[in-house]
């Protein structure tokens, strides 16, 4: 249908959360827009929240509910993806907010702009008290800039269903980062976008920590090996990239340092076979890796800059 917006909400046990959610939806200024609630099995009253909500629609705003067993919001995603009919395409998380004319803004952007198949702007991030402004942009390598340097709340983007379609399913393999992963294989699908000046809605954090956000190293380093190997595919890993990932590698330690020291080596141990001039690859590191393993090496790394993270706090 013409200007229709599908907006896919995946949601799970956040009947509060969710409502605002749909709020935030509902009072968007562009129609018409479809609203698909995929309940991942939840326990909760999301049901009746959304029974309550279907009862209060208008036109050109309509609400769809369909219930799974709890696999996981990719496969909610996929399977909102699946049923909907719009021209467009929102995705949305049950903990997330979009603002007023977020939509109708970005709908009459791609609308003058056809050879553009996806746009997106700023937004906000933390409470609604507390929040802190996150500004956009469009690097002309979006495939590094995603990767490497700033990616893009999952919520700012609005996206053709054509491109949606041919990026494919999100992958539910991967349990960090499937917003990169998604947004990196509609570029490698030949989708275009842009950047458009416009606040788009609020990320909110929950008690210093995002659900999503809560796995551990090990499913970070997968998802950038899955990367790697999307990259070789397509012939686009090179050094720059193998370095800007093992600098992310460091950062993710640096970030993650009161995880179990197995967990960091293995990232360290990722760094260094990506780039093996790496900066904790210092003299004394390679001696002591020469003399007693590069996994112990790793270590007594780890313990200084645990020991400088408490003296500089």
């Amino acid at each position: 249908m013409k200007n229709l917006v599908s907006v896919i909400i995946p949601t799970f046990n956040r009947s509060t959360r969710l409502k605002e959610a749909i709020y935030a939806v509902k009072a968007q200024s562009h129609r018409p827009i479809e609203c698909i609630l995929v309940d991942d099995g939840s326990t909760d009253d999301t049901a009746q929240v959304v029974a309550h909500l279907k009862a209060d629609v208008n036109d050109g705003f309509s609400i769809v509910y369909i219930k799974q067993e709890n696999q996981g919001a990719q496969v909610a995603r996929n399977a909102g993806t699946a049923i909907a009919s719009g021209e467009y395409v929102q995705y949305l998380d049950s903990d997330d907010i979009i603002y007023p004319d977020k939509i109708k803004k970005q709908v009459e952007y791609l609308n003058q702009n056809i050879a553009i198949d996806g746009v997106f702007g700023d937004w906000e991030k933390g409470t609604e008290s507390n929040k802190q402004l996150e500004i956009a942009y469009a690097a002309e390598d979006l495939i590094m800039q995603f990767l490497t340097d700033k990616c893009i709340a999952n919520f700012s983007f609005l996206m053709t269903k054509k491109i949606v379609l041919k990026t494919g399913d999100w992958d539910v393999t991967i349990k960090r980062n499937q917003e990169i992963d998604f947004h990196i294989r509609a570029v490698l699908a030949g989708g275009k976008f842009n950047y458009q000046k416009q606040l788009t809605g609020l990320w909110k954090i929950h008690d210093n920590l995002r659900i999503a956000n809560s796995t551990g190293i090990k499913e970070i380093v997968f998802f950038y090996q899955k990367m790697e190997s999307l990259l070789i595919k397509h012939q686009l890993f090179d050094k720059d990239y193998a370095n800007k990932i093992a600098a992310m590698h460091v950062w993710y330690v640096t970030q993650n340092i009161s995880s179990p020291n197995d967990e960091l080596y293995i990232m360290i141990k990722e760094a260094l076979r990506l780039n093996k001039n790496i900066e904790i690859n210092t003299t004394v590191f390679k001696v002591l890796s020469f003399m007693l393993g590069q996994k112990f090496a790793a270590y007594v790394w780890i313990h200084r800059f645990r020991k400088y993270r408490k003296y500089s706090l």
